[in-house]
């Protein structure tokens, strides 16, 4: 039986006495592709807070790998893209190389200099994520969607277990998001690796995650694809608050 890498139970998050998250019960398994889906203001961002441990919720728990999240010790397991315009000052004096080692500064510790195998590790991922042409290349000089790739070698050079990813493809380029999804898709079906996604892309649904979870303060659908499309108007109503169309990006 595969684990639950994720486990949600009855969260509740408030912002001043404003509910942001109203009893959230949720579960990742290993190995499993989650895509997180609801208009704004409806507690993606806040939700993935609280997975990461940023926020302490008011009710409820957060497990990840078991272990309640502010107590779990290796954060390395948890990798974090976020949007490419917050997670990076892409002006910033930087090569490609050094954004994706910086990943490695929370496990070395402030203090201790990468090693050679380190530095390895660091070419490994870079090569994993089509960037080796651009390894010494300011990152500011990079497209959006050549950026997005390197952040995505900045979580992946600690070796996590989850990659958490929140709407990692604004901004981006109907190309650049296509070969996007398609790196997701190796990290996913050949790495085995645990995805979880916040997108406002509902095309992505029914080709790439395994199961979807839609959200508007409280979880409207959780389940598989197939299921989401028999009775997706019906469930983008409710989560929506008016009938949403799917269109197809050519993902």
């Amino acid at each position: 039986m595969r684990e639950n890498v994720v486990e949600i139970k009855n969260l509740h998050y408030s912002y001043e006495e404003q509910a942001v998250l109203d009893g959230i019960d949720l579960t990742v398994k290993q190995g499993e592709f989650l895509g997180i889906v609801g208009p704004n203001g409806s507690g993606k961002s806040t939700l993935v807070k609280c997975i990461l441990g940023l926020l302490k919720p008011q009710a409820g728990e957060v497990l990840l790998f078991g272990q309640p999240v502010r107590t779990l010790g290796e954060r390395s397991r948890i990798g974090y893209v976020s949007q490419k315009s917050n997670s990076f000052n892409s002006g910033f004096p930087a090569t490609v190389r050094e954004v994706v080692a910086s990943g490695l500064y929370g496990s070395l510790g402030l203090f201790r200099r990468m090693k050679k195998q380190d530095w390895e590790k660091v070419e490994e991922v870079i090569d994993q994520v089509g960037l080796s042409a651009f390894r010494d290349q300011n990152i500011g000089k990079l497209s959006g969607g050549q950026q997005q790739r390197a952040f995505i070698a900045r979580a992946l050079v600690s070796d996590p277990r989850l990659l958490v990813l929140d709407e990692p493809t604004v901004g981006i380029d109907a190309k650049s998001t296509a070969q996007f999804y398609d790196l997701l898709a190796v990290l996913h079906r050949e790495e085995g690796l645990t995805l979880l996604m916040v997108t406002h892309d509902l095309s992505v649904l029914s080709s790439h995650v395994d199961r979807v979870a839609c959200l508007n303060k409280r979880l409207t659908f959780h389940g598989r694809p197939d299921e989401f499309e028999r009775k997706q108007t019906e469930i983008l109503s409710a989560t929506y608050g008016h009938e949403i169309q799917l269109v197809s990006h050519g993902h």
